[in-house]
């Protein structure tokens, strides 16, 4: 099922709220999931829906494992977007698909503003966002940023279909950054000055990486060079890809923000 709502409830209780079916006596099991499916109800109650709080559950053990031989390397975790659509992420966001993703925290964003710098380039690329390229924000802090407060920073950056806003459970976010040969400490909130976002063609298993604080026109040019292209006509030559050829007196060797 890829609707959220569906998904969780659709799991038994106790591997919704994350408890596991070994430790433990039955009746203590038992009163447990009952305990918890009290809770529920109170929030469902006071008005508390399911995109309101973390993704607890975790049906999909990826073992922090790294297989080549699969996926593109991609570990199989489920991530959930803004709207509550939970969907295998090799298979429902990167596969056959161009996309541009990067990591992100809410609570990092004013020191570290990498999601209002990802929106430039997402103007950039104008219409070419849900139809030639995706975007994903993949938060670095799944237990504080909810799919509502995800939906809620989106509408803020006036984000187009085709930006997904991604979370998950604390392991398969980390698992995703692992696959992305992030330091660790770089999947934890807090200060931090650099970060990069990454772009890839999700068919050819053709990867790069930018700055985020690079040029957003130079940032939306490089995500161009691995989308398809029409074949050469007769007679007509090749294109030059990857760097431009460096040029002291050409402004766009220095593709930072100043």
């Amino acid at each position: 099922m890829t609707n959220r709502r569906q998904f969780l409830t659709g799991l038994p209780v106790a591997a919704a709220v994350g408890f596991t079916t070994t430790a433990g006596s039955s009746s203590e099991r038992a009163a447990a999931a009952a305990a918890e499916a009290r809770a529920r109800l109170r929030n469902a109650a006071t008005g508390i829906g399911p995109n309101d709080t973390p993704i607890l559950c975790n049906p999909i053990d990826s073992g922090g494992v790294i297989d080549q031989n699969v996926r593109d390397s991609f570990p199989n975790v489920m991530m959930v977007n803004q709207d509550g659509l939970g969907m295998s992420f090799y298979e429902g966001f990167i596969e056959n698909k161009v996309v541009m993703m990067h990591f992100m925290s809410l609570r990092d964003e004013q020191q570290l503003p990498i999601t209002r710098s990802i929106a430039k380039v997402v103007h950039e690329l104008g219409d070419k966002v849900g139809r030639d390229v995706f975007v994903y924000s993949i938060t670095r802090d799944p237990k504080h940023d909810t799919p509502s407060r995800m939906a809620a920073y989106a509408r803020e950056l006036n984000a187009p279909k085709g930006w997904h806003f991604l979370t998950g459970t604390p392991q398969h976010c980390a698992d995703l950054a692992f696959r992305m040969y992030r330091m660790s400490h770089a999947t934890l909130p807090g200060k931090r000055k650099v970060d990069v976002v990454f772009y890839g063609n999700g068919k050819a298993g053709l990867w790069g990486t930018f700055p985020y604080d690079i040029r957003p026109d130079d940032a939306a040019e490089r995500v161009t060079w691995v989308m398809p292209q029409p074949a050469l006509q007769p007679g007509e030559k090749l294109r030059r890809a990857g760097p431009r050829v460096f040029d002291r007196t050409d402004p766009r060797n220095h593709n930072r923000e100043v």
